[in-house]
């Protein structure tokens, strides 16, 4: 669901992005579930075409990683160390974002330099809070789906919105 809210945010601020999915989990490729194809539907976006995969390394030569939860992050950092200061939860990426505009610095170089600006200047290896995780939704009712596909598309817009700014 991130991907796909993710890329439509982006697009509709001007933001030319190769947005793509991965998991952690070793399922076989597979596509998405119907509640999150329902739920995706809901909020006028396509998500039938989606097909799970397992995240390696070579998903990890990008300028920005987004984990849904800290495990997710450690997975991906594992994979390829040299992405760590480039992996954040969203809100995470966000609430540093507006830290740096409440600073006043510029958003100098587009959006690639104010991710890696935001990577460099994290004052902690921990990446995000408890508060910044994403929970999976896999096996619960339509309405966690659409909670958790509801928080997504806020938190996913705000950060488009700073990307952009």
């Amino acid at each position: 669901m991130a991907e796909v809210i993710l890329a439509a945010r982006l697009a509709e601020k001007g933001i030319d992005a190769a947005v793509s999915s991965v998991g952690t989990l070793g399922w076989a490729e597979r596509g998405a579930t119907p509640r999150a194809v329902e739920v995706m539907d809901e909020l006028g976006l396509d998500l039938t075409g989606h097909r799970s995969r397992r995240i390696d390394p070579s998903h990890l030569d990008v300028d920005l990683v987004l984990a849904m939860t800290r495990d997710h992050a450690g997975a991906a950092i594992a994979r390829n160390d040299s992405v760590r200061s480039a992996v954040f939860l969203p809100g995470e990426l966000l609430r540093l974002l507006r830290g740096i505009a409440g600073e006043g610095v510029p958003a100098a170089g587009g959006v690639v330099e104010r991710i890696r600006m935001v990577g460099a200047a994290r004052s902690s290896l921990i990446i995000g809070r408890a508060s910044d995780e994403v929970a999976d939704p896999a096996g619960e009712s339509i309405d966690v789906y659409r909670a958790t596909a509801a928080r997504l598309d806020r938190d996913l817009t705000d950060l488009a919105a700073a990307l952009a700014a």
